[in-house]
């Protein structure tokens, strides 16, 4: 069983449960999703991939973010496609991630909102949606 089916099988099962828990340790409340905000959250992603991606074969996929509430729909999304991910520090210096991507072969980088002024080369389209951005390199 993958993780993806895991999760579907427990937001059928447990679907009003909270399924994800964020601190930011900000003394901020911690934030939650429910199994069903997760899937719903998932399957909006994996939608957006199935219609903007070429999946002609195995690809894999750059996710350029910091950990947060959003993380664990976003890596499912990705898996639904089905494709691979590949997390990307937005920390590391530029050299070493433009050496990762070549490395992992990304085809495709999503990017969170507030990280959508980076720069990535060759950059051939991009596509914006509310809390996310595609970028297809060459």
């Amino acid at each position: 069983m993958t993780l993806q089916e895991m999760v579907h099988q427990a937001a059928s099962l447990y679907s009003d449960r909270k399924a994800v828990c964020f601190d930011e340790c900000n003394d901020k409340p911690s934030v939650f999703y429910t199994y069903k905000e997760v899937v719903s959250l998932a399957t909006e992603l994996t939608v957006f991939l199935q219609n903007y991606c070429d999946q002609r074969g195995r690809f894999e996929i750059g996710l350029y973010c910091y950990p947060g509430i959003n993380l664990p729909s976003w890596i499912l999304g990705i898996l639904q496609v089905p494709a691979a991910y590949s997390p990307l520090d937005p920390d590391a210096p530029p050299v070493l991630s433009n050496y990762f991507m070549k490395k992992c072969n990304l085809q495709y980088i999503l990017v969170e909102n507030d990280k959508i002024k980076v720069s990535v080369k060759d950059t051939k389209r991009n596509i914006k949606m509310r809390f996310r951005k595609l970028q297809q390199l060459s």
